[in-house]
């Protein structure tokens, strides 16, 4: 017989419970990290029960650790690069892939709503609990042990940073643009999708009429910026429009 979405939550919270080596004292916590408002649909309960709180310390956690690390790993860039590194480390769209591999998406506890309309793999839901995780592994084990997950989960890609990888997309795509053309690109909304709680967006990025680039994200800014770079990595299939414009 096939898990219920219960069984499979109690499973993939004892396991990642086990990954980060908590107790049963320190379970309550991590359970807290993993309840997303709407798991109470309208129920009254007492505050705090759901993962806000800790995402709002985890992301002064996470931003801590990242930027100590690249101010050792990167000691001749200055401060504007390595806030651009940084944010390219702690964007959603990164907490939310590690969220998954760290099983933290499996694990999530959501209302039958929510659920419903696909949040379990929400990138804005994944990245907000991938916080509240880090805050509750603080608040529960240590600074020391909070710093030791992030770095387990990011040091590799810090390692490796290449200006590809942190560059504003958005400003890169202009300055490509720009050296072939007088016209600027534009961006629209395209569709919008999901609850009011948690938007998704589909953007669109233009170079005159001609449609360069799709992008999703659980805010414009964000799909923006991936409609950007996928505009970037598939200019060769449309920068011929342009030449000697």
């Amino acid at each position: 017989m096939p898990l219920s979405q219960h069984d499979r939550n109690n499973k993939a919270f004892t396991q990642l419970a086990d990954k980060l080596g908590f107790g049963d004292v320190q379970n309550e916590i991590l359970q807290q990290a993993l309840t997303h408002p709407a798991f109470f649909e309208g129920i009254k309960h007492p505050a705090p029960c759901d993962n806000q709180r800790l995402e709002f310390l985890g992301d002064a956690v996470l931003d801590i650790v990242v930027g100590e690390y690249l101010y050792y790993k990167y000691p001749l860039e200055n401060e504007g690069v390595l806030s651009k590194m940084r944010a390219a480390i702690v964007c959603e769209g990164s907490l939310a892939t590690k969220a998954e591999q760290c099983g933290i998406g499996r694990a999530l506890r959501l209302g039958h709503g929510s659920e419903a309309s696909g949040d379990r793999r929400r990138g804005s839901i994944l990245a907000d609990a991938y916080e509240a995780v880090v805050g509750a592994v603080y608040i529960a084990k240590g600074f020391e042990a909070a710093k030791k997950f992030i770095l387990d989960c990011f040091a590799a890609s810090m390692d490796q940073l290449t200006e590809d990888v942190f560059e504003d997309k958005k400003s890169l795509l202009q300055e490509f643009v720009q050296g072939k053309s007088s016209l600027t690109v534009t961006y629209k909304v395209l569709e919008t999708s999901g609850p009011p709680h948690a938007p998704q967006f589909k953007t669109g990025v233009y170079w005159g009429e001609s449609l360069i680039g799709i992008g999703n994200g659980g805010s414009k800014k964000e799909a923006e910026q991936a409609a950007a770079k996928d505009a970037l990595e598939k200019k060769t299939n449309w920068s011929h429009l342009i030449k000697g414009k």
